[in-house]
């Protein structure tokens, strides 16, 4: 049987996402933790769709009314976390 080569992405979570995150009600702050240790070992996951016009930059819905929107720069393993918000306030134009 074959193994898989686990590969680990690093994280990073900017201070104005960390006050983002650290405002949101605990049960989505408990998401997010669950969805950066997802991401750490697949940046892709199949519930995540790239922003269109918006090369590496995906958006993934939480606890159905929040979403989170980061980028994968694939070469250097990294993922950016870019927000974390209501539906109603994301503004993926701005990414």
């Amino acid at each position: 049987m074959e193994r898989r080569r686990a590969v680990s992405y690093q994280v990073d979570v900017p201070t104005p996402v960390r006050k983002e995150i650290a405002s949101l009600p605990g049960y989505v702050r408990a998401e997010v933790r669950q969805l950066i240790r997802e991401l750490q070992q697949e940046p892709t996951p199949l519930r995540a769709k790239e922003l269109r016009e918006k090369s590496n930059i995906y958006r993934i819905w939480l606890a159905t009314k929040w979403r989170v929107a980061y980028q994968v720069d694939e070469e250097s393993q990294r993922v950016l976390l870019l927000r974390v918000r209501l539906k109603k306030f994301m503004d993926y134009e701005s990414l």
